[in-house]
């Protein structure tokens, strides 16, 4: 473990906005994050300052790019009949609704997204209203291809146990009917996808607490409600 006075040598030479989205968003060190409280009170924030500008950093970081041809939000391949908006790149309009929707999302608190969790978690599944087993995040993946063109994702939908695995086995279908019919890359991912398919199928059953995309899936529902609930106070 390093001591504080390694950071604050290391950080010294750095921007204040940079100390700020690293303060905001990267998990440091007790060491680093101090000597960045202590760079930031040298340069005039003070302590009544720094929660707007972590809060404004954090909204930030979710209009940053990965610079690639995949989804900004959910990472799924975005080569053809992208998306862009203020130079990000999604799949679609529901990534970027989300993407928006996580900026709005830093004004709930952690305690109300986690009791939202554990609703969701315990309630009756969306798709076949059973209330058998745990509802949860779960991942299923596609692919198609034409000639020269080839596009695979990686969805995720709320759902229980059985539901998750009968979508698996349908993306299994999918992508064995549409997937190989393109070069290099649909002979490539036809069976890269078809393995992640099957080991989501054969995952164990849900722990007893939500797991991190549920925390998100929740977090996203609510800010949901806030962004609807702002907008009519706005045009009241």
């Amino acid at each position: 473990m390093y001591p504080k006075e390694f950071f604050l040598e290391k950080f010294r030479s750095d921007e204040t906005e940079e100390l700020l989205q690293r303060y905001a968003t990267v998990d440091l060190a007790d060491e680093a994050k101090e000597a960045i409280l202590l760079l930031l009170k040298s340069r005039g924030i003070e302590d009544s300052k720094l929660q707007p500008l972590v809060l404004q950093a954090r909204k930030a970081a979710y209009r940053q790019t990965k610079g690639t041809n995949e989804c900004d939000f959910c990472g799924s391949s975005a080569r053809f009949s992208a998306l862009l908006n203020e130079g990000q790149r999604f799949c679609g309009k529901g990534c970027l609704r989300n993407a928006r929707l996580l900026e709005v999302s830093e004004d709930i608190s952690k305690e109300e997204i986690l009791s939202h969790a554990f609703s969701i978690k315990n309630g009756t599944c969306p798709e076949c209203q059973q209330a058998g087993s745990k509802t949860e995040v779960r991942r299923y993946y596609r692919v198609w291809s034409a000639g020269i063109f080839t596009q695979w994702t990686n969805r995720t939908h709320i759902c229980c146990h059985s539901c998750g695995r009968k979508k698996n086995l349908g993306s299994i279908v999918f992508c064995t009917l549409f997937g190989w019919w393109g070069i290099p890359w649909g002979v490539i991912m036809t069976p890269a996808q078809i393995l992640a398919n099957i080991t989501e199928m054969f995952k164990p059953l849900a722990d007893p607490t939500p797991s991190d995309e549920l925390l998100q899936a929740a977090r996203l529902d609510l800010a949901a409600k806030l962004h609807k609930k702002l907008a009519q106070k706005a045009s009241a």
